[in-house]
């Protein structure tokens, strides 16, 4: 599936299944970096593209599989010079469409595209499974946050492309099957709700407007206390732990929203991608 000579490299999270031992013994082409503690998917990447010495670089999941082709189809957009990321299209192992690249709610939340996927689109976000970068944009705009550790780590990355002025694409013909959310054991999990519900208000907090972030952020109590009155107590003590965590980081938050490059403005950004 890659052209002869590709550098490879993979981050290892800690894995106790043996991973680095098979790697070692049946590919020594491939590149090891191990974590000494699960740095989630954000960390990993974080940790990975420390290592990267190539002009771009791909991101794939270890639940995602790549069609003949997908490699090359992904890297074309890239010699646009005003690219600064590109999606692929990914399919569930029945062959549905999954993602189309995403879109943003007026809240922040993001979901991923599952009509059409047929033409080359501009989009708000590139999901992370399968996603070229060029890495001169990726450092310009201070990298990914390893403290996102997993969600909304490529909503925040793309957004802040895009701030940056690099074009962030869906690519149709590069096509990569997903098992979505096959690590996390899916999207109705208290682990969800923490990282979802966290790592959303952190990208507003850093990317969006003030106003955006701040009606959003004094919208978040009442919101957990409708979850706990009428959906469940456990998912409203996790969007609590949630904010508790947020606010911890909230100084180190603010701090990479004064660094953030807004060739783009913020309002701009909002009226094109952030569906009313």
């Amino acid at each position: 599936m890659l052209p002869e000579g590709a550098p490879v490299l993979v981050v290892d999270n800690a894995s106790t299944d043996g991973t680095t031992e098979l790697l070692a013994s049946g590919y020594p082409q491939v590149q090891v970096v191990r974590n000494d503690r699960n740095l989630g998917f954000a960390g990993g990447v974080a940790t990975g593209l420390e290592h990267v010495t190539t002009p771009y670089v791909v991101l794939l999941n270890s639940d995602a599989t790549v069609r003949p082709g997908w490699l090359a189809e992904l890297l074309e957009p890239l010699d646009d010079p005003t690219v600064g990321a590109v999606t692929s299209k990914l399919l569930f192992p029945d062959g549905n469409l999954q993602s189309a690249g995403g879109y943003l709610e007026p809240s922040g939340y993001g979901h991923d595209l599952d009509t059409g996927g047929d033409d080359s689109a501009e989009v708000a976000y590139g999901c992370g499974a399968a996603l070229g970068l060029r890495m001169a944009a990726v450092r310009e705009v201070g990298g990914m946050d390893p403290r996102y550790f997993l969600y909304y780590e490529d909503v925040d990355l793309s957004w802040r492309l895009w701030l940056a002025g690099h074009r962030v694409v869906f690519q149709p013909t590069a096509v990569a099957v997903h098992e979505h959310s096959a690590t996390t054991g899916g999207g109705a999990t208290l682990l969800h709700t923490f990282y979802t519900e966290r790592n959303r208000l952190a990208t507003l907090v850093v990317c969006a407007t003030w106003q955006r972030a701040a009606r959003m952020l004094l919208r978040y109590p009442l919101t957990t206390v409708s979850v706990a009155l009428g959906e469940s107590r456990a998912k409203a003590w996790a969007r609590t732990r949630a904010f508790a965590s947020l606010l911890v980081w909230l100084p180190a938050l603010l701090r990479r929203r004064r660094s953030v490059v807004t060739r783009l403005s913020r309002q701009a950004y909002e009226r094109r991608f952030l569906l009313r």
